[in-house]
This record gives C-alpha cells, structure tokens and sequence, in this order.
C-alpha cells in the first residue's frame, strides 16, 4: 500500500510538471553553454522527462534542461547539465529582478554509506559574491510515522570558493547543517568548528538560527571574514 501511495503521488508530481510546461510566455530562457554560447528558446518539459527524472537516481535534482523554439511548439533541444553554465528566465519577477537562475554545479547527494555522492544538476541561485553562492533545490524526505511517505521539499545549499559541490544546511526550512559539516570536517575544520560555535553552541543560537533562515547568504559572509585569515577551501570538483 505504502508503494502504490508514493508511486501515485509521484505520477501527481510528474502530471503537475507537464500542466505547468509550455503555456506561458514567462518559460523564455536564456541558456548559457560551456562554450560560452547564448541560446535562447522556451523551457519545456512533458510526462515522459518528468516521469525520467523521477524514477532516476537522484530524482529530486534535475540534470537537463530541454527547450523549444516557441512557447507552444518547435523542435526540442536538450542540454545535460555538465554542458551548461546555468539558464536564465528571461522574464523578471519581483524576486529576481534580473530573472531567475538556475546554475550547473555538482549538488551533494548523499546515500547509504556516501555522505559526499555528488551529482551535476540545476539549482536555483539565490545569492552569489566572491566566497561562494547560495541555491536552493528539492530532496526527498520521509513523513515518517506508520504510513510514511517521501515528499520533496526545499533544501537550501552553499557552494563555498575552493569546494567540490553545493551542500544542504537547511531542509524543509529547518537547520539541518549535518552533510555540510561532515564536508567541512575534512576541507575547513576551522571553518567547521566556527560554524558549530556559532549555529548550534552559541548562547544565541536560535537567534543565529532564525538569521539564517531569513538571510542565508549570512553564510558566505561568515565564510568570507573566514578567508581573512585563511586560505579557501581547496577541493576541486574530479
């Protein structure tokens, strides 16, 4: 019972994706490509990829971005996120001004015993500067209880200057700092026990937590005043 309820509510998200696909002239985008080429076109998704994206490992993350040459109709292009510097709404929203992002990186994905899987897919960017940016994406996560069920739900990451990937420190707007921290063991340990200090021992913490919530990108600063006096992480991406 518990898998034909996740599966149906999997097919839901699929035929709700391909409702909101190409009717709306707010899909025009602006592709940037690896080699510095600008292609313009709709965004553009149907069943069939949102049933592919579902049902792949990393379902939550999406990896391609597929485009027509018309709102309505075209020929499609598809481009894998590892050929893609990011895309942009061309369209501008009171949030997002200058239209909304979504950038190429390697987003952690952990699994079983793989805390630091990464995969190279789109997310939201929320905030950029010199010490890193701030996106958001979607991850699965248990209802829990006897007839659990997954959900996908906000996950909010930061990709820091010098790191591999983008990790999760919010989930379902709660501090959940605990992938990023085991990356941070290992690339900054400073940096790690700077931030635990600050988020989760500090006499202010729910202070420091609710900060966060409303400004993310406090992280890049702290990162920031960080690289004062330290050099910046250095883990390329394989």
């Amino acid at each position: 019972m518990k898998i034909r309820t996740t599966l149906l509510l999997l097919l839901a998200l699929c035929c709700s994706m391909y409702v909101r696909a190409d009717e709306n002239e707010s899909n025009h985008v602006e592709v940037l490509l690896n080699d510095s080429t600008r292609v313009e076109g709709y965004w553009h998704t149907d069943f069939k990829t949102g049933v592919k994206r579902v049902f792949s490992k990393t379902g939550s993350i999406n990896q391609y971005i597929t485009i027509k040459d018309s709102a309505k109709d075209g020929e499609s292009r598809t481009y894998k996120a590892p050929e893609v510097i990011e895309y942009r709404f061309l369209e501008p929203s009171e949030e997002f001004p200058e239209g909304t992002i979504f950038v190429s990186e390697e987003i952690n994905t952990p699994g079983m015993f793989k805390p630091n899987r990464c995969v190279r897919g789109f997310a939201l960017l929320l905030y950029r500067s010199e010490g890193g940016s701030i996106m958001k994406w979607q991850v699965f996560e248990s209802t829990g209880g006897r007839n659990s069920v997954s959900r996908l739900v906000p996950a909010i990451g930061v990709k820091f200057k010098g790191a591999r990937a983008a990790y999760m420190f919010m989930m379902n707007g709660r501090h959940y700092p605990f992938y990023m921290n085991n990356y941070l063991k290992k690339a900054a340990p400073e940096f790690k026990k700077y931030l635990e200090e600050y988020f989760d021992k500090s006499p202010d913490k729910k202070a420091h937590q609710q900060e966060l919530k409303d400004n993310p990108a406090i992280l890049i600063s702290l990162y920031e005043d960080y690289l004062k006096t330290h050099d910046p992480i250095n883990d390329p991406a394989e």
